[in-house]
């Protein structure tokens, strides 16, 4: 450094001296360890190379073990992930159709009145059969309507007999009706 950069900063050359002799014994310690990191270097090389030599085996064995069984190919993955699929398939539909299938159980009013006609082998009537009608309790769920639960007794929508239902439960509003309400609903069974 100049003189007048000395003079400017404080320093002598004395501290100068200091300073230098300072950055050197650094300089020296730094090329110390960089020998160090140098020689681990070196070591974890050969570890490193001694590793990956016996994992390039162990991929070689893998390989010719695959090698020698049979390949096949991606078309015959694809005919058994067919017929898998299918088989599948036809198992969830046969699971809901036959939980979509509601047991209906009858329910006879012992105060329902019946009317039974005894036909013998000589004995013809030209009178027409009326159909047994029962009754069956219902009790309303969360969601029914009334034209839910006609349909679900009568397998279509009749609004005859909706009004009928109405009738016989004393309901006035069609959409009044509550969850846990007991409803009585008019089965008619043809007589054998």
């Amino acid at each position: 450094m100049k003189g007048s950069t000395l003079h400017r900063s404080g320093l002598t050359r004395e501290k100068m001296g200091v300073l230098a002799s300072i950055s050197q014994a650094d300089n020296k310690k730094q090329s110390t360890k960089a020998q160090l990191n140098q020689y681990y270097r070196a070591a974890k090389a050969q570890e490193l190379d001694l590793l990956w030599g016996g994992a390039q085996k162990g991929i070689q064995k893998v390989h010719s073990v695959a090698k020698t069984t049979t390949q096949k190919s991606p078309a015959v993955y694809l005919f058994v992930g067919f017929i898998s699929g299918v088989l599948f398939m036809g198992c969830i539909m046969l699971i809901a159709s036959l939980s979509s299938m509601n047991p209906k159980v009858n329910v006879v009013d012992s105060n329902a009145k019946t009317n039974v006609a005894v036909i013998g082998e000589n004995n013809t009537t030209d009178e027409k059969i009326e159909p047994i009608v029962t009754h069956e309790k219902y009790v309303v769920k969360k969601g029914d309507t009334l034209n839910g639960i006609a349909y679900r007794f009568y397998g279509k929508y009749d609004e005859a007999k909706i009004l009928e239902i109405q009738r016989i439960n004393n309901i006035v509003n069609r959409a009044a009706i509550q969850i846990g309400q007991e409803i009585i609903v008019p089965v008619s069974h043809d007589r054998i």
